[in-house]
Parts: structure tokens; C-alpha cells; sequence
């Protein structure tokens, strides 16, 4: 074979070989390696039944929406987890397959309606993506230089040499292929399409006319109707033939024109010859490029395939495509196959899929023959005369446009439609522009339906792991976007599948981590979902511990902000029972620290904050309710923490007074109600048996009597011993000395908002302690009670513990006026004013 002599190439009559269309790309971090295989065993090949369809028809059946689709997150979650991060084809070859099988479960023919059309739509997007990814993997030529050592060349080795080392026009056919699958698989999906039935005769039902001649029946007839069988009779006779064969030629073309559009030009073919119509089949085959196989041997006859005459079939294809009388479908045929778009876009009907494909036809077509144009010497056996190619470009001139510029041109007929998100996002792919989808993302999260929030934070998971995600924090937005959406769906306070949630929590900053995962504890209630929340955040890396305490301080909040003003969605619930179920999730949140080893000095901390809460806003049943909560959550937290932990200190403080609370409160419960009625008086003409009754009947009043108030007397010592240990608390009660904690996980503020709450205790509760003592002590008229109710008086005013710091005026005041009142009974009980006795 002779050498390739690159001199060829550079006469004054073709334009050098040297023609490298690039496309332009941005930054390499902005953009994926977008360029697309051109061969026959396509990446589509291996999808097969999995991949989607373009609308090809004109069905448009409504359907109810159902329940599919429902569970895609569970499934990605399980894809993600099971597949290798390196594998990136086979993560994306199995997201869109789960599209597809979902698909599936309705009808079919509801599969591609509006309201299901959505899923199809992702399921392409992520078969575009897999077939991008998969040629940036493969390695192709730079130069056509290295592939071309030959001086000349038949057309389809010549071609696909081009397509080896030009990115822009593999890319262009790699999205014919991705948009001949989809319609494919659609037309296969959905089943809508005639079946066309095989004759071996064209028209027969014209020929039966010819064959009966003329009759009564069928005089009119034949006067209108062609007289012969050749295909170009109507034409060349200008009649026409039977309504049925017309009715069974526009099934035909419409026909073919999907085969094609599905990528099945072989299938086109056998239909025609299968239907006695192998003049169409011929005529589509016209396009093909000339390619010569090699020979055995010297003497072996030559084995061709292709068209030796491409461009003159491309004149006269033309010609047919600009003929309105021809069928619009077989026009379409003919015309996108020889690169005239007119014809091609009468078919599209404004969808936008159909479009584009159109549009990328016609463009590799222009490339494909102005290469061949500009290499016309190189190409072995070239018979097309040149008066012919100037006669083909005079008629069939395309402009050659760039992917923005097809894109341009496919915006502006659609009619004002505009492009669903998915689209957007597939042009987005198309273009490599990676940063683009990311600005839009921003939009699109705060728009768009749940679905494509997961959609769009699988994608962004994928760019990741291919390393294309050039602006991370708006990746971390749509994550977060997705993990609240996942949380917010929760209900009955449960969770199946805590190990889905915690993954996307893990993918995002630390900081961010750690309160998304404290908004699903939050909305877990249920104590047997806990553990597994726990072990799921602990699995993927997160940090349980602070999000456990900032969902605590969470609930701590919400009792401040909600307690008595719950909100009246809680249906059929009483305003009881609407308090009891916020402060009981209040409480119930202590137990996401118990689960975690080592948190018993935050367990107390953020218990003390919550008993503190409950404290403040009156409710001193939840606060001793919460006590007894943490030590059976926690009931070796006494020998776990520091003597002289600060937490364990003002729990004790905290114990004490909520102790004395209760004391006093079961005090006085027995001292109203429990003290026996006297027996009512026996009137003046009482018989004998009465007043004997009477008699015993005021002697069990007076023992029952005296036993209440030994019982009242019991308890009042009792309650005054607890009343005293606040009073009495070593060190002062709630007075810290030491550091605020010795917890390390809390900042300064709340450190300092704790020590606030301290001292608004002490001013609140010290004197609420001194005045329920002295409740009790003026709750009888003996002497000593009354004494010691004036000497509680020197407990406040000494200086060893300053209690009197602690009071306000008004507070002070009040004190002031019972132990006056104690000073002025003794008085009359023949006591000075101390109670002691009076020296005369």
C-alpha cells in the first residue's frame, strides 16, 4: 500500500488535513471530560431494556398519580452503600435502572404522561451521565495525523478516523446515541405504536383495482387512480391510489421515521422490504458511506458497501424533502438523514428531545461532508463529479453550529416552553458545564419538588467521587436540603432506616453534621429507634455525642418557648395532656446521652438546665420528674463523676429543694384536707341512745384527731428538715466556688448563662424556703414553733451565709411581717417577744 503523502493535502485546491475542531471547554475543574464513542456497539448497548424513550406519539391518557417512585431513596441509599466509590458506571448504570424498573410498575400506557414523566426524565439524565463519564475514561487520538498513514482512504475509514480525534463531533454523536435510546426504549415501553402488517406486494388493494378494471362499482374509481404499480405513478400520472394503501403508506412512514428516530435504521430497512416496499428501504440507505473491505486475495471480486454516489443521492433527497406533496413523516425520513433540517423539525411537534436530535443530525451531517469536501482527493475512488457537489452545496447549505448555538436555536422552537429542571440540567451535562448546575442548584432546592432534591443530591455525590464538584459549599447546601427532607418525613417519632440518614449526614461539614443529625433525634421519640440512631451516627463518623446535647438543649428551648401555649395542631388531645406530651419528650431526650458511653457530666449539665427551665416556669412536678428520669437513666452517675464536679453539686442543690417542695406540698395536703371533722352537735330532745352514740362518736373524732396531728406534727418536722437543708446547704445552695463546670463541651456564653440562672434561683427560691418554714411554724399556736420562727430570723441576717443578700425589699418586707406575727403571739402567750420567759 502506498505511503501517505501529506503533500496531498496542502495544494492550492483542499484545505490542509490539519482541520481539529476542539470544543470549547471552561477550567478543567468546572467542566467533565464530555466526549462521546461513535460506533455501533454504543454504550446504550449495554442498557438495553433499561433505557428511557422519547415521546414518539401522540398518547396523551391521563392517569390518577400512584405510589411509584415512592421508595427511589431507600434504593439509591442501598446503591450508594454497595457499590464501589471507584466504579462510577456501574453506580450510575444501576441508579438509572431503578428508574426504570419503578417506571415500570404503571401501565404502560401511563408511563410517559405528565404526571409520570418526571421519572423518565431522571433516568435519562443519569444514562446521559454514564455515557459522558464512560468516554472521558476512554483514550482517544489528539491528532488525525496518527491515525491517517495511508495516502488514500475509503469515506467510512476516513470518518471514522475523524471521529477518533474530534471531541466536538463524537460528542454530538454520543447524544444522537443517548437520544435515540431514550426513544427507543419508550416506543418499547410503552407499546402505542400499529403493528404494521408485512405484504409482499405494495398496494395491493390498488393492484386488486387494476386487476378487476372497470365495473359498475367501480367506474368513479378508476378514473382518479393510477394505472400503474411503479412507485413514481402518482407522481408522474398525478393520480392517486386506493385510500387503504394511502392509509397503509402514512402508517409506514410514520413507521419508520420512529425506527430511526429510535436508532433501529436497520429495522426501518427489513420494514420496508417486509411491506413489498424495497424502493424505500433503498432510498434510505443512500446516506451510507462508501467503505471498500479488503480482498482475500488479487482475484477475489471487490466487496463494497455504502453509497458510491452519496452526494448525488444527497441532491435528490433534497429534492424530495422540499416536495410538500410527499408524506411529512417520509420526508422527515429522508431529510434528517441527508441533513436538511426543515423537514426533519415538521415531525418534532415542539417536544424538545426530538428537537435536539434533530438538530445534532443535521450537524454531524455538515461536518461529516465538509470534511469529505475538504479531503476529496484522499478518499479512494471518489466518483462524485464536481459539477455535482457544486449543484449539492448551492442547495444545501446548513450553517454549522456550535453545541450552544444548537441549543440557541432548539429554545427558540419550543414555543415559549420553557425546559423542565431535568432538561436543564441534561444541557448543563451536554456542555460540561458542571458550575452552571451548581449555581442553578441554589434556585432549583428552594423550588423545586422532593424528588428532585434527592435526585440532585445523588448527582452531587456522583460529581464528587468523579472529582467535579467545583463550588463544595452549594454540594453541602443541596446535601443538607436533602437530610432535612428526609427527617422532616419522619413521623410517630420513629425511623426505619436511621443508616440512610446518618450517610447523607456524613457527607456534609462537621459543624453541619452535627445539627442535622441533632434535628433527627429530635424527632425521634420512640426509646426502641434510639439505639439503632445512635449506632447509625456513631457508624458513619459522626459525632453523636454533640448532636445528642444540641438536640437536648433543642427541647430545653422549645418547653421555654411552647410549655401552655402548645400549638392547637394536636387534635383531640386535652391541654393536660398536650403539657404532658411536650415536657415528657423534654425529658425523654436526656436518654440520647445514657446511649452514649461517657456523657454523664453533659447528662447532668443539660439535666440541671432543664430542671432549672421547669423550675422557672412553675412546673416543679416535671422538674422532680426529670430528678428521678436521671437517676434511672444514669444510676451510676454518683460514682462516675467528681466529688466536686460542679454539675453533681448543683443537681444535689437542685435535688434538695425540689425535695422540700414535695415535702411541703404533702404537708399541707394533710393538714387542710385530712384533719377529721368535728361530730355535729345532738339536739335538745335527743334520746338516751343518742347521747350515748354522741358520746362514743366524739371520742373516735378526738382519737382520730389526735392522730392526724401527731401525723401533721410528724410531717412538719420532716418538711422542715428538707426546708432547712436548702437553707443549710454546705457551701450555700447553688453556690459555686469552683469553675462553673468541669464539663469542657460547653462555650463561655452558656457557661455564663448558667451562673445568671444561679443566682436567679437563689432570689427566687431562698425566700420561697424561709417563707414555707415559717408556714408551717405559724401553722399551730405552740410556743417553741413560734420561737424558732423569730430565730429564723438570725439564720438570715448572719453573716456566714449572707441569705439576706438574696432578698428583695418586698420579700424582706413579708418575712419581716410573719416573724412579727410569731413575736406578737408569744406576747400573748405570756411570752416576751423572743419567747422567752419575762423577768419581772
Amino acid at each position: 500500500m502506498a505511503q501517505f503523502d501529506k503533500s496531498q493535502l496542502h495544494s492550492t485546491q483542499f484545505t490542509p488535513l490539519k482541520n481539529k475542531r476542539n470544543r470549547q471547554l471552561l477550567a478543567r475543574e468546572d467542566t467533565l471530560n464530555l466526549s462521546p464513542i461513535f460506533n455501533e456497539t454504543s454504550i446504550f448497548k449495554s442498557f438495553n431494556d433499561t433505557s428511557l424513550r422519547q415521546v414518539l406519539d401522540e398518547s396523551s391518557i391521563l392517569l390518577t398519580p400512584g405510589a411509584f417512585g415512592e421508595n427511589l431513596s431507600e434504593a439509591f441509599f442501598e446503591i450508594i452503600q454497595t457499590s464501589r466509590p471507584s466504579n462510577v458506571l456501574d453506580i450510575l448504570a444501576r441508579l438509572s435502572q431503578v428508574c426504570c424498573e419503578s417506571l415500570e410498575i404503571v401501565e404502560p400506557c401511563n408511563r410517559y404522561n405528565a404526571q409520570n414523566y418526571w421519572l423518565a426524565e431522571e433516568a435519562n439524565t443519569w444514562k446521559l451521565l454514564h455515557c459522558l463519564y464512560a468516554d472521558s475514561l476512554t483514550e482517544h487520538p489528539e491528532s488525525l495525523d496518527n491515525l491517517i498513514t495511508e495516502t488514500t482512504l475509503s469515506q467510512q475509514n476516513l470518518i471514522d478516523a475523524l471521529f477518533r480525534s474530534d471531541s466536538e463531533l463524537r460528542l454530538l454523536q454520543i447524544l444522537v446515541d443517548w437520544l435515540e435510546a431514550t426513544a427507543a426504549y419508550q416506543e418499547e415501553a410503552t407499546k402505542t405504536s400499529a403493528p404494521i402488517i408485512g405484504n409482499d406486494v405494495h398496494w395491493s388493494n390498488t393492484l386488486h383495482q387494476l386487476l378487476i378494471g372497470s365495473s359498475l362499482f367501480n367506474k368513479e374509481k378508476n378514473k382518479a387512480m393510477v394505472t400503474c404499480m411503479d412507485p413514481d405513478a402518482p407522481r408522474r400520472q398525478k393520480k392517486i391510489v386506493h385510500s387503504d394503501d394511502q392509509k397503509d403508506d402514512n402508517d409506514l412512514c410514520k413507521r419508520i421515521f420512529t425506527e430511526v428516530r429510535c436508532g433501529k435504521f436497520t429495522e426501518a430497512v427489513s420494514l420496508c422490504i417486509s411491506t413489498g416496499q424495497a424502493w424505500r428501504g433503498a432510498v434510505l440507505q443512500g446516506w451510507r458511506l462508501l467503505h471498500y473491505y479488503p480482498k482475500e486475495d488479487a482475484y477475489s471480486p471487490l466487496d463494497i458497501s455504502g453509497n458510491p454516489s452519496r452526494d448525488l443521492w444527497k441532491w435528490c433527497a433534497l429534492q424530495l424533502a422540499n416536495n410538500t406533496t410527499e408524506n411529512i413523516y417520509y420526508r422527515a425520513t429522508v431529510g434528517v438523514l441527508s441533513g436538511h433540517l426543515p423537514s426533519a423539525l415538521s415531525v418534532c411537534q415542539g417536544s424538545w428531545e426530538d428537537i435536539l436530535w434533530a438538530h445534532l443530525k443535521v450537524q454531524i451531517e455538515v461536518r461529516v461532508d465538509k470534511f469529505l469536501r475538504e479531503h476529496h482527493a484522499t478518499v479512494d475512488a471518489n466518483t462524485t463529479p464536481t459539477d455535482v457537489l457544486a449543484l449539492l452545496q448551492s442547495e444545501l447549505q446548513v450553517e454549522e453550529l456550535s453545541l450552544v448555538q444548537v441549543f440557541s436555536a432548539v429554545k427558540a422552537l419550543m414555543d415559549n416552553k420553557k425546559e423542565s429542571l431535568y432538561q436543564s440540567c441534561q444541557r448543563h451535562l451536554m456542555l460540561g458545564h458542571v458550575r452552571a448546575i451548581m449555581q442553578d442548584s441554589l434556585e432549583w432546592i428552594e423550588n423545586c419538588d422532593e424528588r428532585f432534591v434527592r435526585f440532585l443530591a445523588h448527582l452531587i455525590l456522583i460529581l464528587r467521587v468523579m472529582g467535579k464538584d467545583p463550588q463544595h459549599d452549594i454540594g453541602d447546601k443541596i446535601l443538607e436540603k436533602y437530610v432535612t427532607q428526609l427527617v422532616t418525613k419522619l413521623i410517630d417519632g420513629s425511623v426505619e432506616q436511621p443508616e440512610l440518614i446518618a450517610y447523607y449526614t456524613s457527607n456534609v461539614p462537621v459543624t453541619r453534621q452535627i445539627i442535622l443529625y441533632s434535628e433527627l433525634m429530635d424527632h425521634i421519640h420512640k426509646s426502641e429507634y434510639r439505639q439503632g440512631v445512635v449506632k447509625a451516627g456513631v457508624d458513619a463518623g459522626i459525632d453523636v455525642a454533640a448532636s445528642a446535647r444540641v438536640a437536648i438543649k433543642k427541647a430545653i428551648a422549645d418547653i421555654q418557648q411552647g410549655y401552655g401555649n402548645l400549638d392547637l395542631t394536636f387534635t383531640q388531645t386535652s391541654a393536660v395532656e398536650k403539657d404532658k406530651t411536650l415536657i415528657q419528650k423534654v425529658i425523654s431526650s436526656l436518654e440520647w446521652l445514657s446511649l452514649i458511653s461517657n456523657q454523664h457530666e453533659e447528662a447532668l449539665w443539660l439535666s440541671n438546665a432543664m430542671i432549672r427551665t421547669f423550675i422557672f416556669i412553675g412546673n416543679t412536678n416535671a422538674a422532680l420528674a426529670c430528678v428521678t428520669n436521671v437517676d434511672d437513666m444514669f444510676p451510676e452517675i454518683m460514682s462516675n463523676i467528681s466529688s466536686n464536679s460542679a454539675e453533681l453539686r448543683e443537681h444535689l442543690c437542685l435535688k434538695a429543694y425540689l425535695e422540700a417542695l414535695e415535702g411541703f406540698a404533702t404537708w399541707y395536703r394533710h393538714f387542710i384536707s385530712g384533719q377529721p371533722k368535728d361530730v355535729e352537735p345532738l339536739q335538745s330532745d335527743a334520746s338516751f341512745s343518742d347521747k350515748v352514740h354522741h358520746e362514743q362518736r366524739c371520742a373516735q373524732v378526738e382519737q382520730q384527731k389526735a392522730r392526724w396531728l401527731n401525723a401533721v406534727q410528724h410531717q412538719a418536722r420532716h418538711t422542715k428538715n428538707l426546708l432547712y437543708n436548702v437553707l443549710l446547704f454546705p457551701g450555700g445552695w447553688l453556690q459555686d466556688d469552683r469553675d462553673s463546670s468541669t464539663s469542657q463541651k460547653f462555650s463561655e456564653d452558656e457557661k455564663q448563662e448558667r451562673s445568671k440562672q444561679l443566682e436567679t434561683l437563689r432570689r427566687l427560691c431562698i425566700p420561697e424556703v424561709v417563707i414555707l418554714i415559717l408556714k408551717i411554724l405559724q401553722s399551730s399556736d405552740n410556743i417553741d414553733d413560734h420561737k424558732e420562727a423569730v430565730k429564723l430570723s438570725n439564720l438570715i441576717a448572719g453573716e456566714n451565709r449572707c441569705l439576706y443578700k438574696v432578698f428583695t425589699k418586698n420579700k424582706l418586707m413579708e418575712v419581716l411581717e410573719r416573724i412579727k406575727e410569731s413575736s406578737l403571739t408569744l406576747l400573748e402567750k405570756g411570752k416576751d417577744m423572743f419567747g422567752y420567759e419575762i423577768i419581772e
